[in-house]
């Protein structure tokens, strides 16, 4: 009788495990920031392509901000553990044709994601700092919608 309670206690532990590890697995290898990274990345990538030529001081002006924001950003990642060069997909898909649009969407779902995100004492204003870059890309690139 003893064995079987011990076998049931062991295979309840070890069903507790299998069922529970996936979760925080995943909840570990997507946090809001690494969201951000990955559409920060790809709006900066947009902005790059050929542009009309009034816009092309805009988008560098915007890529400046956007490369700070990514440095904010990959710091408050690494400060929570993750590895800032390990990002999911960007969340939408832009269009080739309209780089500067789609940058701007990818900036405000980024804007979103790090709005979730913790920040941590530590991090000493890097969620706020990465917000403001964001917000200046933005108004930058406004006139060229």
């Amino acid at each position: 009788m003893r064995i079987l309670k011990t076998l049931f206690v062991a295979a309840f532990a070890l069903l507790t495990f299998f069922v529970l590890a996936p979760v925080a697995q995943a909840q570990a290898q997507f946090p809001a920031y690494l969201h951000a990274l990955s559409d920060l990345r790809t709006a900066r990538a947009y902005l790059q392509m050929p542009v009309k030529p009034a816009a092309q001081d805009a988008c560098k002006q915007a890529v400046k901000e956007i490369s700070k924001a990514i440095d904010e950003i990959a710091k408050a990642a690494s400060d929570e553990g993750k590895n800032p060069q390990v990002t999911p997909p960007p969340q939408s898909k832009g269009n080739q044709s309209w780089p500067i649009h789609s940058a701007i969407r990818l900036l405000k779902e980024a804007q979103t994601d790090i709005e979730h995100g913790r920040d941590i004492p530590g991090n000493k204003g890097l969620r706020q700092r990465s917000l403001d870059h964001i917000a200046k890309a933005i108004v930058d690139l406004t006139p060229f919608l």
